[in-house]
């Protein structure tokens, strides 16, 4: 059965042990390896006997340059892409990716959205499949190795500005499919988890003097900044310390802002797309107290242990960090999560990790150990009974729901204090600045390439439930009395 595997570039440097003998990759192999450009974290597959597709594999280490940058996106359509390989293989009488054709298409719908109910996966998930199966052969028809896609298209016409556009849509996608509902969390939810899973607090408040948990604190912190900022869990962990704003250029804000706006860097954001988000101050301040204290004392006890492929550095500026070899400068906003966790200060006390978060014995928090953590937290509220089940995604669909639900009702505060629409079509001003200005709002705050990935959140909010729930209630009172709410 084919295997997916993430190149580890580390690894090449790292000998191997076979039969209790230690062996290190041939000079001619490096050479190679470095040749083909690899980069970390980029999937590869390979076939039942160990065989190496060299067309297949070329295609993901071509995605980052067809606009699918996001590390878990190229996870995501590794997967499925395996998913269909190993398909055809069992059932398709051991066709190739390259060998597929418009029936094999059919079969596979037919096998992952018709079958039993173990194995039916969602409208949504199919059409995140065919999205993946289409920009691989649509790769493949452009670089001439395939004549024709397995997947037929049909042309419809969508408006975009003012006026219409063909578009080619996949006949296999289903119309439909919708999103999940976001998962979030409510207030007082939140608090339980930071407080009894991440702090180690009993439900009461008070200490838990059987818990041995570690770093409760700074894990309560993440929690926060997630929060409070929408951040995703990669954003928020390849933040450096020399990012974050200085206290003492917001020290004159404190009397009149509670929080100030913060850049996303591109190279850490989803489609490599810079944004800005509300950093509140409070946090600001609680982020400095752990920098100088916990994360410092963590420091002193455990030095960074240098790794081959560590970038040294002897200074963080604002902007830039200085190498160690030949005084080079590099952007920070250029350095990719994976670069910021190998970002190393050289100074004369020793070697410590750039990165904010950092975790036993000096070294960069993972997404994985975050995981980890808010998965123990939330088994620990459910052993005291809680229903909590918080995932760092979680915290971001929260954050997304309270805070449209505080711009909506910060904006029906504006349009009544202003008055009437002026707009020239009855209503349409109302509308828009009623929904349209909080929805682009968040969409912004959220880094949301398109607003209908932002229109999830309308459907969580209780605001707009209600106004439902009234609305079905006027609706049966005007059948049972015509003219009752006239």
């Amino acid at each position: 059965m084919a295997q997916l595997f993430f190149t580890d570039l580390a690894a090449l440097d790292r000998p191997l042990r076979v039969d209790g003998a230690s062996a290190e990759l041939p000079a001619a192999a490096m050479a190679i390896a470095n040749k083909a450009a690899l980069s970390d974290g980029v999937p590869f597959i390979l076939g039942d006997d160990g065989s190496y597709d060299v067309v297949l594999n070329r295609f993901f280490r071509s995605c980052p340059t067809m606009g699918l940058r996001s590390p878990n996106s190229l996870r995501a359509y590794a997967r499925d892409v395996l998913t269909w390989q190993r398909f055809l293989t069992e059932h398709r009488e051991g066709k190739t990716v390259w060998q597929a054709d418009h029936q094999d298409v059919a079969a596979y719908h037919a096998a992952r959205r018709r079958s039993g109910p173990p194995h039916r996966i969602s409208a949504a998930s199919w059409n995140r499949a065919i999205a993946a199966l289409e920009k691989l052969y649509g790769w493949a028809v452009d670089e001439g190795i395939m004549a024709a896609s397995p997947f037929r298209h049909t042309i419809a016409w969508r408006r975009i500005g003012h006026g219409l556009a063909p578009v080619r849509i996949s006949r296999a996608r289903e119309r439909a499919a919708r999103s999940g509902d976001p998962r979030f969390i409510d207030m007082e939810r939140y608090m339980q988890f930071r407080d009894v899973g991440l702090r180690g607090r009993l439900p009461d408040g008070t200490e838990d003097t059987a818990w041995r948990g570690r770093h409760g604190e700074r894990n309560a912190l993440f929690a926060e900044l997630l929060v409070t900022t929408g951040l995703r869990l990669e954003e928020a962990g390849s933040l450096l310390t020399a990012e974050l704003p200085r206290s003492a250029s917001v020290q004159g804000d404190r009397q009149r802002r509670r929080s100030i706006p913060f850049r996303v860097p591109a190279s850490i954001a989803k489609g490599n797309k810079a944004r800005d988000v509300r950093l509140p101050l409070r946090l600001l301040r609680q982020l400095g107290d752990y920098i100088e204290l916990e994360r410092a004392n963590l420091l002193d006890r455990h030095r960074h242990q240098r790794c081959n492929d560590a970038i040294l550095v002897t200074a963080i500026e604002r902007d830039v960090a200085v190498l160690i070899e030949r005084d080079q400068r590099v952007r920070l906003d250029l350095l990719t999560p994976a670069e910021r966790r190998r970002l190393i200060v050289y100074s004369d006390h020793g070697d410590h990790a750039a990165v904010l978060w950092i975790g036993e014995r000096g070294r960069p928090m993972t997404s994985g150990g975050w995981e980890a953590i808010f998965h123990r937290a939330s088994e620990r509220c459910r052993s005291f009974g809680l229903d909590v089940e918080v995932t760092p995604h979680t915290l971001r669909h929260t954050f997304a729901v309270h805070m449209l639900a505080l711009l909506l009702r910060e904006q029906f505060g504006t349009v009544l204090r202003d008055g009437p629409d002026v707009d020239d079509q009855p209503g349409a001003g109302v509308y828009r600045r009623l929904i349209g200005d909080p929805l682009q709002k968040l969409q912004w705050l959220m880094g949301h390439a398109s607003i209908a990935s932002t229109h999830i959140y309308l459907d969580s909010l209780e605001e707009c439930r209600a106004l439902v729930d009234a609305a079905v209630e006027h609706w049966a009172a005007e059948l049972d009395e015509p003219g009752a709410w006239q």
